[in-house]
């Protein structure tokens, strides 16, 4: 076999990499955090966690995320903030407020801010997939097949 042969079987064997789902979790509970690392396993998505709101920040600016998952509940920072400015770093994600409470006036105030829906917490696995596959078909209805925990 040729050293040519020998590289370009190679490059046919080479898969292209897979899509993979981006997620920022800022200042999420332990509960939620093990809950989002288990769906996030199987279906090859890749979840960034931090712990505070100014590290979300940092990483919202060096990276894309598709998804960026805000805890209502975070120390030092209104979420309303929070929401606000990630918004206006990364408007091309889609910012989800993990809240206890899912009322019409706090999902108006996330749409207001720059974001996109409001999750309920404790964080639910029909939930969850439910709001990822929504993100999923909002984002770009050509990468659907492709980042959908569905297939």
């Amino acid at each position: 076999m040729w050293l040519t042969d020998w590289f370009k079987r190679a490059d046919e064997t080479r898969q292209s990499p897979e899509p993979r789902l981006k997620i920022l979790a800022l200042s999420m509970s332990l509960d939620d955090r093990l809950l989002l690392e288990q769906l996030a396993k199987p279906r090859h998505w890749t979840v960034r966690f931090t712990h505070s709101p100014q590290e979300g920040f940092t990483l919202a600016t060096q990276n894309h995320f598709e998804v960026v998952l805000c805890d209502r509940n975070q120390y030092g920072y209104p979420w309303r903030e929070v929401i606000d400015r990630l918004a206006s770093i990364s408007p091309e994600s889609c910012i989800l407020l993990v809240s206890p409470v899912k009322e019409d006036y706090l999902w108006r105030d996330v749409l207001q801010l720059g974001g996109y829906d409001v999750l309920p917490r404790p964080l639910r696995e029909s939930a969850v997939l439910q709001a990822i596959d929504a993100v999923v078909r909002f984002v770009s209805p050509s990468r659907d097949n492709a980042l959908s925990h569905s297939k």
